[in-house]
């Protein structure tokens, strides 16, 4: 998520300079993209809850991405740069679908699995309702013309659509025992 936002923020200041919409996602993009570093590294914070579940950090860092996140990177960032950066918003919608807490405290319970390993899902649990708000007040203020909206509908979609895909895929994975899959 954080590279994604980091490339979208960079093609907003291009364009920015002309373009009110670029300028408006530019200065979410600046708060926004620290809030979502959990960790030195993007995706660090995930990596510690899949070893509280016993994975080799370094196993999981060498994980071949899926092919519809793959996908799904191409995907925006041929948006970011080809069309207009704003395109990022819908996949940044996904944020505001996290699980409730009961719900993630629900699947610790159900599963057994160490409390640790659910730190990013109890931390967007909470994090995600302000983010949430923050994401559509700037869709309510940003001038944004019927081809933004096209733009930002179609990465919403296109995202859940890849996001989902790959959630069946892992589910279906029965090559790896269901406690130790990531």
């Amino acid at each position: 998520m954080v590279p994604l936002m980091e490339a979208a923020l960079e093609r907003a200041h291009e364009l920015a300079p002309g373009d009110p919409v670029a300028a408006g996602l530019a200065s979410y993009l600046e708060r926004h993209i620290p809030e979502e570093m959990h960790s030195d590294e993007p995706g660090g914070a995930v990596v510690d809850d899949l070893a509280a579940l016993g994975l080799d950090p370094v196993e999981v860092r060498a994980f071949p991405t899926t092919p519809q996140i793959a996908e799904l990177v191409a995907a925006q960032l041929a948006w970011i740069n080809d069309d207009h950066p704003v395109a990022t918003l819908g996949f940044l919608e996904l944020e505001a679908h996290q699980a409730d807490r009961a719900t993630v405290e629900q699947l610790i319970e159900k599963t057994g699995l160490p409390r640790e390993a659910f730190g990013q899902l109890l931390l967007h649990a909470r994090l995600d309702l302000v983010h949430a708000k923050d994401l559509h007040r700037l869709l309510d203020l940003l001038p944004l013309k019927p081809h933004h909206e096209q733009l930002i509908g179609l990465s919403a979609l296109q995202s859940m659509l890849l996001v989902t895909d790959a959630f069946l895929d892992a589910i279906e994975d029965t090559s790896v025992p269901l406690a130790t899959r990531p």
